[in-house]
């Protein structure tokens, strides 16, 4: 990251490192558990001890290197030789925060600067916690509103641990590299030949999934990291680096293209657009890159002929993702401002399959319940209108603040800042176009990238403080 241009840090207070003995104990005696684990059978957790060990010192000694890494390894998490290991290590960057917050490390100013879109997402997780009490199912209530604090705690911890635009430069570069590995996993393990009655953890029904999971979900990160390449190859100086940028792109753009994900392709579009808009500059660029995507559609359709038919069928598909919309707006319909509480959607959709209306796959409502496949519908149907109001509060919010760092980048003479900014800025378009097919609103990428934007407005403050 050395081509990213420093900019000002906030003053900190320097406490103390942990003492080297402490150290070693400390992993003489994680070395002993997970080895008695292994040795007992317990496979699960001594991998996420080891990984949990060998993770500690960047936490203790680097939190936003630490935080990158854990970023990356959210693209492939889902792979079982892993383990519980990726949600270790996500406790490990918690705790470390929460070291730095109590030692004054972290850039408590961030907090003050962005006082209004933290009290947004207060507000917001609080209405999905009081929604436990109307819910029919307080237990999936409960799990559900659990999942959208950590996401939360997530925004908190990257507006607070990114002091400098090199560590918001980790981040970004974070996503790049969690992309290529994951898509590295999945041609390494034959998912780009898998048949289409193939359910593994790299293919789901001939659909790509690189590190594994739901290749809606996946596609959705790896557009984002392709706007990101965008943004951070004119920080480098080094032809190296920025060829392994390229380089990188193509790479995901196969494995973007190979999830045959629909959402993706239109996150993509509407990204594209955008990115025209907002930064002319990058024209040129997009065109070229815009080449290299179709080299890769080649290749894609080399190694898997029918899939450009079904990412350009919208009207495809085998989700029964209309039918979950239409009974989504009927919950809606019946609880216009509250919602049926947060988690619930799955457990009531049932009870709406006798209303008027044609439906084509009942069995995705009756016999194995699913999501609603559209974030913002899901949070209509489970949190009513104030729900759906408040979270597009905090990514309007977010929004705002990224294209405002931009502008005053610019206004300080700082373009390599700006391009990181609008990088950012198309990177979290993009994610949250795709959630109009996922339901994955609390998906910690994202929130990771709607923090970025306002810690970077805070670094523009203090740039324009201090002069170019």
């Amino acid at each position: 990251m050395s081509g990213i241009a420093e900019g000002p840090r906030i003053r900190e207070r320097a406490i103390p490192h942990p003492p080297p003995w402490l150290i070693i104990a400390a992993a003489v005696l994680a070395s002993s558990l997970a080895g008695r684990l292994m040795a007992d059978g317990r496979i699960k957790y001594g991998v996420a001890l080891v990984m949990a060990a060998c993770f500690m010192p960047l936490v203790l000694f680097n939190l936003a290197a630490a935080l990158a890494v854990y970023v990356a390894i959210l693209f492939f998490q889902d792979l079982s030789v892993l383990s519980s290991g990726p949600n270790a290590i996500g406790v490990l960057v918690g705790l470390g925060w929460i070291g730095a917050f109590l030692g004054r490390r972290g850039q408590l100013a961030a907090i003050g600067d962005n006082r209004s879109l933290l009290l947004r997402i207060i507000l917001f997780c609080c209405w999905l916690t009081l929604s436990i009490t109307w819910a029919g199912h307080p237990g999936a209530a409960g799990t559900e509103v659990g999942y959208w604090w950590l996401a939360a705690f997530g925004f908190l911890i990257t507006l607070t641990a990114l002091t400098t635009a090199r560590e918001v430069g980790y981040v970004a570069l974070a996503f790049v590299i969690g992309s290529v590995i994951s898509v590295l996993i999945g041609i390494a393990s034959g998912g780009l030949h898998a048949s289409a009655d193939a359910v593994n953890q790299t293919a789901i029904q001939g659909r790509f999934t690189g590190g594994g999971g739901d290749p809606n979900v996946q596609a959705a990160g790896y557009v984002a990291a392709m706007f990101l390449i965008i943004g951070l190859i004119p920080i480098y100086r080094s032809r190296a680096m920025r060829f392994s940028l390229v380089g990188a792109f193509a790479l995901v753009t196969v494995g973007f293209l190979a999830t045959q994900s629909r959402g993706g392709l239109l996150a993509l579009i509407v990204a594209t657009v955008v990115a025209l808009i907002v930064a002319p500059r990058y024209r040129r660029r997009i065109l070229g890159l815009g080449a290299i995507m179709c080299v890769a559609i080649g290749v894609l359709l080399a190694s898997t002929p029918g899939a450009l038919s079904r990412i350009t069928n919208f009207g495809g598909g085998s989700s029964g993702r209309g039918d979950l919309w239409r009974v989504a707006l009927d919950v809606f319909h019946d609880h216009p401002l509250a919602g049926v509480g947060a988690g619930n959607f799955e457990a009531v959709e049932s009870h709406f399959v006798l209303r008027p209306g044609a439906i084509s796959r009942i069995r995705y409502l009756v016999d194995v319940p699913h999501l609603v496949h559209n974030t913002y519908l899901q949070l209509l149907a489970e949190s009513g209108v104030v729900g759906l109001a408040l979270y597009l509060a905090v990514i309007l919010g977010s929004l705002r603040a990224t294209w405002t760092a931009v502008k005053r980048f610019e206004a300080n003479a700082r373009p390599e800042l700006a391009d990181l900014a609008r990088a950012v800025l198309m990177g979290t378009v993009a994610m949250l176009v795709a959630l109009f097919f996922i339901s994955d609103g609390d998906d910690v990428r994202l929130w990771v990238l709607l923090a970025m934007g306002p810690a970077l407005l805070t670094l523009a403050g203090r740039t324009r403080a201090r002069g170019p």
